[in-house]
């Protein structure tokens, strides 16, 4: 591996060496964990720099060493779009072959992003904005059995597939975006996430789809998520309170009176990062 990417993983707590030694699939794996673990799902860092320069579109989108440095920093992450590139991003330096596709949210009726992984058992669907646990197979009925729920590549037509889950809890989560769980539910009790075709996406394409997802970010609630083990903590600052899913249940939790303390504490975001995006919205 080149010194780029052995610093880009020592970032995530994984040393390069060990790694490489790896098949391809674990070796994807243990780095998509790491990547899962440490960097969270939230439109902060949108909006942001939507604010800080709204006359610089270019400037938006955040690439893989800011992404990194800004979660060393404050604990930011991004949207799926910044999270799928830096994901593609250490996957390739770790020699795998990795790209990113686009999908469209069946929920926010937006552009989604993920990453496409190739290896000798095929293709593998990675996204780390839905915080689940491992890949899905690519292909249709691929299914990734996750201890919060049953995550499936359902044919839809032609080469398009839709992602679903299913939860195994069986309890509804409202829609927060573009992070895991959100409704539309099915016959079967599955809520349909996004469609895609899981090809690579083309470099044009998906640059222009990334400034596009910018547009709502400036004007939408903050959303935050994070997996940590087998649950997943979402904030959504619209209706204020953080949601805990575990394979069992659902708890809503209302934000105490300093939100951002009560969200430092549950999401490693900066806390004076925090204390000024909401100083600066009263």
């Amino acid at each position: 591996m080149d010194v780029i990417t052995c610093h880009r993983l020592k970032l995530l707590g994984l040393e390069p060496e060990p790694l490489d030694a790896l098949p391809e699939a674990e070796r994807a794996q243990q780095i998509y964990t790491a990547f899962l673990e440490r960097v969270p799902y939230e439109n902060l860092s949108n909006n942001r720099v939507v604010c800080e320069e709204p006359d610089s579109q270019e400037r938006w989108p955040r690439a893989t060493d800011r992404l990194l440095r800004d979660n060393q920093s404050l604990g930011l992450g991004g949207t799926s779009f910044s999270l799928s590139y830096a994901l593609r991003d250490l996957l390739r330096g770790a020699g795998l072959t990795a790209h990113c596709t686009l999908g469209y949210n069946l929920v926010t009726e937006q552009a989604h992003a993920a990453v496409v992984l190739y290896v000798a058992a095929g293709p593998l669907l990675y996204d780390p904005a839905l915080l689940v646990s491992g890949p899905i197979p690519v292909r249709p009925g691929g299914v990734l059995d996750d201890p919060l729920g049953r995550i499936c590549l359902e044919p839809r037509c032609g080469p398009t597939l839709t992602v679903t889950i299913q939860m195994r809890c069986g309890d509804r989560v409202g829609g927060r975006g573009e992070t895991m769980f959100e409704p539309r539910t099915g016959s079967h009790g599955e809520r349909a996430i996004y469609s895609i075709i899981p090809v690579p996406a083309p470099p044009q394409s998906f640059r222009m789809a990334w400034l596009a997802s910018f547009y709502r970010g400036r004007v939408m609630p903050l959303r935050f998520a994070r997996r940590v083990g087998d649950r997943i903590l979402r904030y959504g600052e619209r209706p204020g309170s953080v949601e805990i899913l575990t394979a069992d249940r659902r708890e809503e939790i209302p934000v105490s009176s300093d939100a951002a303390q009560h969200l430092h504490a549950m999401f490693g975001i900066d806390e004076g990062c925090l204390r000024a995006w909401f100083e600066r919205g009263a």
